[in-house]
């Protein structure tokens, strides 16, 4: 019986005792280095990473793209979903978290997945990938301002058929109450707009789980 803490709803109570929060000690070294920078809060929540890798896994990737690694442990749910051969680009921004980043996913040992870490912005970076290209997945988690430019990269380096799934679409619920506390007015605009353009139903199949944050998953149908 795993321990939980006494802080967690019954449910997350619930999930803690069904299924192990971490998977080895790679993500439990990522998940201390989230919250030694102060960014635990923005960190991929347990449940919703195990989703990522699992729909990775389903749709069985080989190529897929993250934008927003952090301090890695998105990176190694990726990792356990995609398929044996494949290989996963992380981008990351901040020099501080990247330099954790790499020298955690350094460490991840397996002859048959591949990672490689690029810094800079990723409004730049992606450009370099292109070659690469096309991909069959992309995770986004990054600059909130910049998840319509993330989107327009992806439709033109994406393959048709390809997944793409986004994290913090409901801007801590901003989205739909307008409310700047937290987020600009055009964090705002930009994230309607991007919700939008994966909801069209000629260009994507797609749907929003409704997690704290919102998490948007989306097939590329073009």
């Amino acid at each position: 019986m795993r321990e939980v803490s006494s802080d967690l709803t019954p449910q997350e109570s619930y999930l803690q005792q069904l299924f192990p929060t971490e998977m080895h000690r790679l993500l439990d070294q990522a998940r201390a280095a989230s919250t030694e920078v102060g960014k635990a809060g923005i960190s991929l929540g347990a449940q919703e990473a195990r989703l990522v890798a699992t729909l990775v896994r389903s749709h069985g990737c080989r190529k897929f793209v993250e934008i927003g690694t952090l301090t890695g442990a998105s990176a190694l749910w990726i990792l356990q979903g995609l398929q044996n051969g494949g290989k996963l680009w992380t981008l990351e921004k901040d020099p501080k978290h990247a330099q954790i980043a790499s020298d955690i996913l350094a460490q991840y040992k397996d002859g048959e997945k591949q990672v490689e870490l690029i810094r800079g912005d990723a409004q730049e970076t992606l450009k370099t990938l292109n070659a690469q290209g096309p991909f069959d997945g992309l995770f986004i988690d990054g600059n909130k301002s910049a998840y319509g430019a993330y989107l327009d990269w992806a439709e033109q380096n994406l393959e048709k058929g390809a997944l793409i799934i986004a994290d913090n679409v409901f801007l801590g619920g901003s989205v739909f109450t307008g409310n700047k506390a937290q987020f600009s007015k055009k964090q705002i605009e930009v994230m309607r707009e991007f919700n939008r353009r994966l909801a069209d139903p000629q260009k994507y199949l797609s749907s929003i789980l409704p997690t704290g944050e919102g998490l948007f998953v989306a097939v590329k149908l073009f």
